[in-house]
């Protein structure tokens, strides 16, 4: 890179970021696409949640998690499956189903906005014990679907030929859009209808993006042979979603249902706070690894390669962000929240380890899904599900959002994401040595990173902001230093990791 001209430099970075027609390349490159797509929109959502949480309470917060979790319910419920299957065949050219995927999206999009309308009062009412203002936010939110289920089909391909540079356009202009709405509308208003607003107007700009960037046009049309095949591959990733809702988003409604709009307001921004690195790499992961790993299904030593070479990249960055927020959370509450934020804390911290563990678990389901067993994943959910379904209110009823927090941590820790893991490493005839491996040199660094940066903690005499950034600092050094030094002498092989992905871009 050393004496290349500014001109140069450009065109190296342009020739960077431009996928290729190797998939391990195209991979890594919407890699890096998808990743800093996910790190702007997250560095946004951040400063969202910071600028609210000096604006509004968390009564506020829990009135629009109301209408999320009315709206995330109807769309697993409904949830076709058809943009996964579309991406899993293995055809490049799928524009003969799109017409007859936009229509069953249209459709369905139409019939959730209107039963989000028509059965808002009943839910915010029998559901949430929530007074008017729940129904009205519920109602308007139910544009959502209606406008979504009208997006361009043909966004599909950015996704399944590893398109990430138009992917990037279209989530961060979706994002900057209801952020800067959000925020603009809460300083004016000062009211929970910023949010939905703000909401709003990120998907509407997000369907006019797509049409923007990919030049298919859809008609309405339906045809069977196509519908029955689309819908019979994606009745398990349906079953799955529906599963997958009521274990993440369960625990939200019994939080709302049992200890009201305050508590769910907490639980919520605590979950969206600590899980927001997680979030994002669970994102990437499954944009990108989903159409690799189905490019490679029939190649049995490269989809291992890859499988472990995700597992490696994963705990790699996952382990020591989740850590990372265990340590430093009381210091980032205090020096940027309100004193009514205070016992967020310990469950921000509880619910990092959950962010941890399904980032790692976010490497099994796009493979079993690429490998045509999504059945896998589904059947491992309603395990999951069982155990919460027991624990959930004792837990609850005792120990307040902390003991929720508690069973879904305890949940992933005891069964799913052990469950999970070993079957993906048989299904890529690996050793499951080898990925508990891959765990031990981040765990190990993460662990000596937290007793460091607690410790700087709790012996510097500064607070606030300045604080909060020297522990920041401090445990990236110290990560870092673990890291190099259990590549020297452990023979961690992240060098080899690192090697392929400047290998693929640079070519």
């Amino acid at each position: 890179m050393s004496g290349r001209s500014p001109i140069e430099l450009l065109r190296w970075v342009k020739a960077t970021l431009t996928p290729g027609d190797d998939i391990s390349g195209r991979a890594v490159t919407s890699g890096i696409w998808a990743s800093m797509a996910n790190v702007i929109g997250r560095g946004l959502q951040l400063v969202k949640l910071v600028v609210l949480a000096n604006i509004l309470t968390p009564v506020q917060f829990g009135l629009v998690a109301y209408a999320l979790l009315t709206l995330a319910a109807m769309r697993r419920f409904s949830n076709l499956g058809i943009k996964q299957a579309l991406i899993q065949k293995e055809e490049d050219n799928i524009n003969e189903y799109l017409d007859t995927a936009w229509t069953l999206s249209a459709v369905r999009g139409t019939i959730l906005a209107a039963i989000g309308f028509l059965a808002a009062p009943y839910i915010a009412r029998d559901f949430f014990g929530a007074q008017p203002p729940a129904t009205q936010v519920i109602q308007v939110m139910s544009l959502v679907p209606l406008i979504t289920g009208i997006q361009n089909p043909g966004i599909v391909y950015f996704r399944k030929d590893l398109d990430y540079d138009k992917q990037f356009v279209y989530l961060v202009g979706k994002a900057v859009a209801a952020v800067s709405v959000t925020i603009g509308l809460a300083l004016l208003w000062g009211n929970v209808w910023s949010l939905v607003v703000g909401d709003i107007a990120g998907v509407v700009v997000a369907t006019s993006l797509s049409y923007v960037l990919h030049g298919y046009r859809p008609w309405p049309s339906i045809d069977m042979n196509q519908t029955r095949e689309l819908v019979g591959y994606g009745k398990w990733i349906t079953a799955s979603g529906i599963i997958v809702f009521l274990i993440t988003e369960g625990d939200d409604v019994f939080v709302g249902w049992l200890l009201g709009s305050a508590a769910i307001g907490l639980y919520q921004y605590s979950y969206k706070v600590s899980n927001a690195p997680a979030t994002e790499v669970t994102k990437v992961l499954t944009s990108v690894i989903f159409p690799t790993y189905s490019k490679l299904q029939n190649d049995a030593a490269n989809l291992r390669r890859a499988f472990f070479k995700t597992v490696q990249l994963t705990t790699f960055i996952s382990i020591p962000l989740a850590a990372g927020i265990v340590a430093v959370a009381p210091a980032f509450v205090h020096a940027f929240l309100g004193p009514e934020w205070v016992p967020a804390i310990p469950i921000m911290q509880l619910l990092a380890v959950w962010g941890l563990l399904r980032s790692i678990g976010a490497t099994t389901g796009p493979l079993f899904q690429a490998v045509g067993k999504p059945d896998l994943a589904t059947k491992i959910q309603v395990g999951k599900l069982a155990i919460i379904l027991l624990t959930i209110y004792p837990a609850t009823a005792a120990y307040g959002v902390i003991g929720t927090s508690a069973v879904i941590v305890g949940n992933s820790v005891l069964f799913s994401e052990p469950v999970s893991t070993y079957l993906a490493v048989r299904e890529v005839e690996g050793s499951y040595r080898q990925f508990l491996r891959l765990l031990l040199y981040p765990l190990a660094a993460s662990i000596g990173m937290v007793a460091v940066v607690v410790f700087v903690g709790m012996n510097v005499h500064i607070g606030g902001i300045p604080k909060f950034a020297l522990m920041v600092a401090t445990g990236v050094v110290v990560y870092g230093a673990a890291i190099v030094a259990m590549e020297l002498w452990g023979n961690y092989g992240i060098r080899d990791v690192f090697r392929t992905m400047v290998g693929a871009v640079g070519e």
